[in-house]
């Protein structure tokens, strides 16, 4: 289990000031509750800037026995930086994260899963920043998803760097999907959901299921623009899926299943 711990404006770009629009806070601790409950632990890919702003929620998250990992400082897609403005973020972020748990931070996801297969200079920029793994390439093909670029199961890396991908189900004979997701959870139908991590076990192995904290907030806004409107849908359903998702199945952090990813 992965949770991308980000605010709801930070998805749009957007940066309010006001302490009322932070609401990161209050929906990460509802999820920890879930998590809780169920005995279930995460691998917790943290922005700096919500590191930085609530600094006893790294905490609260650390002390719950889930892993502390980084989704970079800013949250800027990729194809808005120059390399080393992006090697900046990830290593600001990095040591942020490190200062408040007092251990090492091995993970790293891109905001928007921006990189991309075959890209070198990220890949690069992230294991010299320190990373020991990444779990930001989607192995599927960008829309429709017909095809697969890169191995759904970890791998290493030209430079020796893991990649932990995020599950992408196979739905059908040829769709292949990020729907091991809050997104899924959210508006596929249960029986259809678990076909696909049946399926994705069998063929694949164990593995990583992801979310976000605002998916578990009915009135969070969603930020501007016309086709933001998807992100409210299924919301209010989602706490209750999800607490039957944990009682099914076993989860605990990516470091836990796959441990070579925190060697050097």
């Amino acid at each position: 289990m992965s949770v991308d711990v980000e605010d709801w404006f930070h998805d749009g770009g957007l940066a309010p000031s006001a302490p009322a629009a932070h609401r990161v806070e209050r929906n990460t601790d509802a999820l920890l509750a879930l998590f809780a409950a169920a005995g279930a632990r995460a691998t917790f890919f943290v922005l700096g800037d919500v590191a930085a702003r609530h600094p006893q929620l790294i905490g609260r998250i650390a002390a719950g026995g889930h892993e502390i990992a980084s989704h970079g400082y800013a949250h800027q897609h990729l194809t808005r930086q120059l390399w080393r403005e992006f090697r900046a973020d990830v290593e600001r972020a990095r040591l942020l994260l490190e200062d408040r748990v007092g251990a090492a931070v091995r993970g790293y996801r891109a905001p928007y899963f921006a990189i991309q297969a075959g890209v070198r200079w990220p890949i690069e920029q992230i294991a010299a920043a320190g990373y020991g793994y990444d779990s930001s390439l989607l192995p599927m093909g960008r829309p429709p998803g017909l095809e697969l670029v890169c191995p759904r199961a970890p791998y290493r890396h030209h430079n020796g760097l893991w990649e932990v991908p995020v599950a992408v189900l196979q739905l059908g004979r040829f769709w292949h999907l990020p729907l091991a997701s809050g997104w899924g959870l959210r508006l596929l139908p249960p029986r259809l959901l678990r076909r696909g991590l049946e399926r994705f076990e069998r063929d694949v192995g164990s593995g990583v299921f992801y979310l976000h904290p605002w998916e578990l907030d009915p009135d969070s806004p969603c930020g501007p623009g016309p086709l933001r409107w998807p992100l409210r849908l299924g919301r209010g359903r989602l706490a209750e899926r999800l607490a039957a998702l944990l009682r099914e199945r076993t989860f605990v952090p990516i470091r836990d299943v796959f441990p070579e990813t925190q060697g050097g």
